[in-house]
């Protein structure tokens, strides 16, 4: 029965833990008193009802590492990458942006490489008892947080976007922009297609994706690709349409095969999304 108990309690500090966590934007110092006070003691006498003093003595440590692990290194490394990209976006936004990418080139997936690398290595270091090199890995871990905090700070102005008044702009790490107006666009493709789940990884699913391409009179291609549907999407598109039917640049949308369809038609349904403005902007006949 006590152990039942004990597993109770750990629920409980578990499912504050994670409200705390929730409201930890809006109550920074009301949530930290909540997980000091309550979560974390809660947690403590679970163990400690579910099993006994002597094993608490062994395994305390053991235990409180997973908790600060679980409840504050894990969601504080998820919170910096968040919060990152949000003042970066409030940064560059004015509310004239249809389009936003948080990276000009591929060089913007590093950060999240940084990241896995850190999920990675802290919990070997913290639940590896037995780890031999234990200061190789201390200085691998401050190293890996140096290089991530570094390459943010780097990439801080860059990005890409397309601007209802400027066009299409994009900044790379050193703030030099380059910016194609809508007068020498030649045309606009916008392309479904289908995201195929890879067999080996049973996570992965089989998904409707689409892309819109700009083109410039030089032959030049900018892409925007999406994966499924979503309304803020469909109003982007329906504004970049917009802007083409005004500056006459040709409008191109190419048809869907019938898996696509199938695919798309399954998005909408699993969405929940009104069929009619899909349909229209994708050129379908009538759902």
């Amino acid at each position: 029965m006590r152990k039942y108990i004990g597993i109770l309690f750990l629920i409980f500090s578990f499912l504050i833990a994670i409200g705390c966590l929730a409201e930890f934007d809006h109550t920074p110092i009301a949530s930290t008193i909540v997980l000091l006070v309550i979560s974390l003691p809660l947690y403590t006498l679970g163990h400690l009802i579910r099993t006994s003093k002597e094993e608490m003595k062994r395994k305390g440590k053991l235990w409180l590492t997973i908790y600060v692990f679980a409840v504050i290194i894990l969601p504080l490394i998820f919170y910096s990458y968040e919060s990152y990209e949000d003042l970066k976006w409030r940064s560059i936004d004015d509310g004239k942006y249809i389009f936003y990418v948080p990276s000009s080139s591929e060089l913007g997936s590093f950060s999240l490489l940084f990241m896995m690398a850190l999920l990675l290595l802290i919990p070997v270091r913290l639940f590896s008892p037995e780890l031999k090199r234990k200061r190789f890995m201390n200085i691998m871990i401050i190293v890996t947080l140096l290089l991530y905090g570094g390459f943010r700070y780097w990439t801080w102005s860059d990005y890409r976007g397309v601007h209802k008044e400027i066009g299409l702009i994009s900044q790379n790490w050193a703030g030099k922009r380059s910016v194609q107006p809508f007068d020498q666009l030649e045309r606009i493709v916008v392309e479904p297609g289908l995201y195929r789940a890879k067999l080996s990884d049973p996570t992965d699913e089989t998904t409707f994706i689409w892309k819109m391409t700009f083109i410039n009179k030089n032959g030049k291609k900018t892409i925007y690709s999406f994966r499924g549907l979503s309304k803020n999407d469909l109003n982007g598109a329906l504004q970049v349409k917009e802007i083409s039917q005004t500056d006459q640049i040709l409008f191109d949308v190419k048809k869907m095969s019938t898996k696509e369809k199938k695919w798309f038609d399954l998005e909408l349904e699993l969405e929940k999304l009104e069929k009619e403005p899909f349909y229209r902007f994708f050129e379908l006949a009538n759902p």
